[in-house]
């Protein structure tokens, strides 16, 4: 089947609550930066009456239902209530995003280890489609989001994950909009098509639009698709735009099968490697943090992405640059 990459935010906010852009000067952004589509999902509030092209941009209808209990977002249809929502406990949430999802909509969870605003409620017995393991730029609560859903992948439990970049606004001239991307694999940058890869599990999450890439295969599958194991099964994996001391790591489930530093700039980098254990086979790119690079981050994270009054956080030494979706090994 004829699939191109896509690139698009899942997680974008305007005027309509709490963003510092109105929608069309938000859109404009995200034509310059390259971006193929777009779901804008302001708190509590349909930005997007209906989804639509804007000069090939796809603008998806979203909204991020927003109480303390958690964040969620729904995307594609509107949620059929109108606000202010009754969201106190895990059933009124469920109520509002089941009949969404009974619309044809589809429901991700928020940042769910965020510092500052957390799920609260059991993420474990929450109905979701997929999973937003980055939020905004790079920090540790991310790395937390990661390691929860690899525990998911391991339980067999097939949860696609998306990175979104919850945009309000720049801040000190820095341009967070798109980091991280999410680029999907689809048909086309039709919202159907789109939401359609993100649900399969046909998407990688990079930095920003025009860094890092992954392609993993598994002999003729790709992400999202299971193949059989076999005997003497391989796999492929092409990895762009490495910088020095980035390191490219392969897990078939929780085993690194194939590791690769980068020692100077590679354009590309690429390995096969053997496949031994049914489960999953996925990719991602790390980096660790060292010196002043790794003391900025940490007052970084002490400012931005820690609760009020709570402890200095702990700081990941290594994080990840670019991740893939599973391809799934039965």
């Amino acid at each position: 089947m004829n699939r191109r990459w896509f690139k698009g935010d899942t997680h974008l906010h305007t005027t309509n609550s709490d963003g510092s852009l109105h929608q069309y000067e938000l859109i404009e952004r995200c034509k310059k930066i390259g971006l193929d589509w777009i779901i804008i999902t302001d708190h509590n509030y349909n930005t997007v009456d209906k989804t639509y092209s804007s000069d090939g941009l796809t603008v998806i209808q979203g909204q991020e239902l927003t109480g303390y209990g958690g964040h969620i977002n729904v995307w594609g249809k509107k949620i059929p209530f109108e606000p202010p929502y009754k969201i106190d406990d895990i059933e009124d949430y469920k109520k509002i995003t089941e009949a969404a999802r009974e619309n044809g909509a589809i429901v991700s969870v928020n940042h769910p280890f965020c510092s500052n605003c957390p799920f609260r409620m059991d993420i474990n017995k929450y109905p979701m489609d997929c999973v937003e393991v980055w939020n905004s730029i790079q920090h540790s609560d991310n790395t937390r989001n990661l390691k929860w859903w690899e525990s998911k992948l391991l339980e067999g439990i097939h949860l696609p994950a998306v990175g979104g970049s919850d945009f309000h606004r720049d801040y000190a001239k820095i341009d967070f909009l798109a980091m991280p991307t999410t680029i999907t694999h689809a048909k086309s940058n039709s919202p159907e098509d789109i939401l359609q890869a993100i649900t399969e599990g046909r998407s990688v999450v990079t930095n920003k639009p025009n860094t890092s890439m992954i392609y993993l295969t598994a002999e003729d599958a790709e992400l999202g698709d299971s193949v059989e194991l076999g005997n003497g099964i391989t796999g492929q994996c092409i990895a762009t735009k490495l910088k020095p001391g980035f390191t490219l790591r392969v897990f078939n489930n929780d085993k690194i099968i194939y590791s690769h530093t980068a020692t100077g700039f590679e354009k590309e980098h690429k390995a096969v490697f053997g496949i031994k254990e049914k489960g999953f086979i996925r990719a991602e790119i790390d980096y660790t943090l060292k010196g002043a690079f790794k003391k900025a981050f940490a007052a970084l994270e002490l400012k931005f992405f820690s609760a009020k009054n709570a402890a200095t956080p702990e700081t990941a030494d290594e994080l990840f640059w670019a991740f893939t979706n599973p391809i799934w090994i039965i």
